[in-house]
């Protein structure tokens, strides 16, 4: 069997190119995929859709690339998430002045990788939902959080937070987080009646912050 690479451009562009199209998901569930598509530079490229579902594997470089042709975007989610480490350097600043709701699962992308992403899609997002498979302690860091929401999404009414962990066979002990005391519960936090909780599912445990 031959390990063919599918692209995902030309779907893109296809799709781009109807105008009375607002609302788009693409699905596969292959993982050899790439999206060799350029970044939007004129106002004829821009399309009509609204709300994009993207299921499938995508890297923030590539993401990046597709938003610059929908900056009409309220709604944005990505059930497979990033799995790429971030290019700092290809990642433009993008302006999504429509965009209130991002959802988005993050695999094997550092915090600060995550962080980057955030500063540079330039939108007033009102309800963040993020589900985390990392083993970057950087994302069970409250204050640095906080940072990041005040600085960038004031305006923030919901965040949804989801952090998975494994437990290490041999000491039974889980490898990142120590269930000490939470971070999640200053001042801050309840102000906005964001919860941060600690649970367990199956055999890892799931931080979750919720409204």
């Amino acid at each position: 069997m031959f390990d063919i690479s599918i692209d995902l451009a030309n779907i893109y562009q296809l799709v781009f190119k109807l105008s009375i199209l607002t609302y788009y998901k693409l699905s596969i569930h292959a993982t050899n995929l790439f999206i060799s598509l350029p970044i939007a530079t004129n106002q004829q490229q821009q399309s009509a859709i609204e709300s994009l579902i993207i299921d499938h594997r995508c890297s923030f470089d590539e993401l990046s690339a597709i938003i610059s042709f929908t900056l009409q975007l309220r709604r944005l989610k990505l059930t497979h998430g990033f799995n790429h480490p971030l290019n700092k350097e290809l990642i433009p600043s993008i302006m999504l002045e429509n965009l209130t709701y991002l959802s988005s699962d993050i695999y094997g992308v550092e915090f600060d990788g995550f962080k980057t992403f955030i500063r540079k899609m330039n939108s007033k997002l009102k309800t963040l939902n993020v589900i985390i498979q990392c083993e970057d302690m950087m994302y069970l860091d409250a204050y640095q959080w906080k940072q990041l929401l005040l600085h960038y999404y004031p305006q923030l009414e919901k965040f949804y937070f989801t952090y998975y962990d494994r437990i290490d066979n041999n000491t039974h002990q889980y490898q990142i987080y120590s269930c000490g005391l939470n971070p999640f519960s200053t001042l801050f936090w309840i102000q906005r009646k964001w919860i941060f909780k600690a649970k367990t599912e199956g055999t890892s445990p799931v931080e979750e912050n919720d409204q």
